[in-house]
């Protein structure tokens, strides 16, 4: 498949976001903000690729967004070029404490936090500074312990206000999750076509990648989950493995291909031959519920009210017990970010946020399977975000 087009997100776009976080911060008093990145797979480049599209690699690094001066990205002497060749951040300062300890850089200014942070104190001519934290929940102890021991820094944490600011989605941002969800599309279908008796998981899984890379794909929001039968479906996790596909088996295929930041996600279930009743039985009703919730899902609705229509259905076929999780929730620069519609969340769903509806129903005697699509929320319902049979592929 060739695309007219390959959609991305403008530099001005970033400098807008930059711009609407000042004035969240003006509203809290927040003097800076400080956001942790890193080149983990699922969370970890959240935050600097939500603000300068710069995607770590190797070396941590925080994004520096000041109220009153130009923001900046702090992280270690091997990435100082790295981030100017590719992302939209123009000045970087290097940290102590992203230095690996055994090495040494001549050529570099390296800094503290303290030194790093204590230009705003300066400026504001104050006593302390407010800083606001994003990302705490993956900060190393370390680099929290650097900016934590500083005797002027009052923290607070801003993820919040953050994640708000990005459940809603630009034209720009939708374009580049159509591309995402077209490139999963396209590795869920290779994946149907080379799943059969004998071959292994992996073998599955590299093809499905390679297939996505061709398109596109930068890598994956998740590692590229195969499972198949009952052992290595019945967890909600479970690690692709050199097991061979074996007659009488289900197959998951759960997939999150990541492009220019975005993810889109896709979760399908794959028969070789004959498969136990109870698994054919488990995915209707799985289906129902999704079914159920895309009829429901538009503006107004709150999400409690969304994970409520789900959960019923599976009850209804008693398999309430087995609904793993929260499975609605939307996507963007993680493949799994807030708003989560669990069954307390009174978020309403609003036009251009885009969503996943995942109904997963796992820990049964057989193993375990989800169904997983993505949708764009309009002004009047939704639209999906993939055009794939939702039936079971018999092989």
């Amino acid at each position: 498949m060739k695309y007219q087009f390959i959609p991305k997100i403008e530099e001005q776009e970033f400098k807008e976001r930059r711009r609407i976080l000042r004035s969240l911060m003006e509203k809290k008093e927040i003097d800076v903000v400080i956001a942790y990145a890193d080149d983990k797979a699922t969370f970890g480049q959240q935050f600097s690729r939500y603000y300068f599209n710069y995607q770590p690699h190797f070396e941590p690094c925080c994004i520096i967004i000041p109220m009153n001066q130009k923001s900046f990205i702090v992280t270690g002497p091997e990435s100082e070029e790295f981030v100017y060749k590719n992302s939209y951040c123009s000045e970087v300062k290097i940290a102590d404490v992203f230095t690996h300890p055994n090495e040494e850089y001549p050529f570099h200014k390296i800094q503290s936090f303290t030194e790093i942070l204590l230009q705003f104190l300066n400026e504001k001519k104050l006593k302390k500074i407010r800083v606001g934290i994003a990302g705490s929940e993956m900060l190393p102890f370390k680099y929290w312990q650097k900016i934590n021991d500083i005797d002027f820094v009052d923290i607070i944490e801003v993820d919040h206000m953050i994640l708000k600011q990005r459940s809603i989605k630009s034209p720009q941002e939708i374009k580049v999750i159509e591309h995402a969800y077209k490139i999963a599309e396209r590795g869920i279908k290779k994946g149907i076509e080379v799943v059969q008796k004998d071959v292994s998981e992996r073998e599955i899984a590299a093809e499905i990648e390679y297939e996505m890379r061709k398109l596109g794909s930068e890598g994956m929001g998740i590692d590229t989950i195969i499972g198949s039968g009952k052992n290595n479906t019945h967890p909600i996790l479970t690690r692709t493995t050199s097991r061979t596909v074996k007659d009488g088996d289900h197959v998951l295929l759960t997939i999150a291909p990541r492009y220019q930041g975005y993810h889109g996600a896709i979760g399908r279930v794959v028969a070789i031959g004959q498969i136990n009743e109870n698994i054919s039985r488990s995915y209707e009703i799985a289906l129902r519920a999704q079914e159920e919730v895309i009829k429901n899902m538009s503006p107004g609705k709150k999400g409690f009210e969304l994970d409520t229509i789900a959960r019923d259905v599976c009850i209804s076929g008693n398999l309430g017990s087995y609904f793993a999780y929260s499975g609605i929730h939307s996507v963007g620069v993680c493949e799994f970010e807030p708003p989560i519609m669990t069954s307390w969340n009174k978020v309403e769903i609003t036009q251009n946020m885009v969503l996943s509806i995942d109904i997963p129903l796992f820990f049964l005697d057989w193993g375990g399977l989800r169904i997983e699509d993505g949708f764009k929320i309009t002004n009047s319902g939704n639209v999906p975000l993939q055009n794939l049979s939702k039936n079971i592929f018999y092989k």
